[in-house]
């Protein structure tokens, strides 16, 4: 299998990347109706902050965005299509976003987990601990904040 973590830059993938986030993260059996999907949220353009599509066979099938904050990075809105969820793919996804961010000198990483992915990110070495209590609302109003070393 040939798996590509690819930055969201040409229109295709812009689209593959809200494709995913809106059929996984934002669906309205997750969060009702009072969140709304917003394709043109400023931090998704942001310097600082880069998001992915994780793309296996030139399929994408996973998305991300890492927000970097020096030494810090966020990984946000993590998702694999339903269809190739439980096949291994966020392991892998996990693993190419930790490269990248080495690659970007970041040794900590930090999330806000949805409570059904806290066994995914407990297996893939994440722990409990707050980072930011100032986050827990929106979309991560029921999240579990976790932090890795890498």
């Amino acid at each position: 299998m040939g798996y590509e973590l690819r930055v969201v830059a040409s229109p295709a993938d812009w689209q593959a990347m809200h494709g995913i986030r809106r059929a996984e993260l934002f669906r309205p059996d997750r969060h009702g109706d009072d969140i709304v999907y917003n394709e043109n949220h400023p931090a998704d353009r942001d310097p600082a902050n880069v998001p992915y599509v994780l793309v296996l066979d030139g399929v994408p099938i996973g998305v991300t965005r890492l927000d970097r904050r020096g030494a810090v990075g966020v990984v946000r809105l993590v998702a694999v299509i339903s269809s190739e969820q439980g096949k291994g793919h966020g392991r892998v996804l996990s693993e190419l976003i930790e490269a990248e961010a080495r690659r970007f000198g970041i040794t900590r990483l930090q999330v806000n987990a949805h409570p059904s992915a806290i066994g995914y990110y407990e297996k893939t070495g994440w722990h409990r601990e707050e980072w930011d209590p100032s986050e827990m609302v929106g979309l991560a109003i029921d999240a579990v904040q976790m932090v890795k070393g890498i």
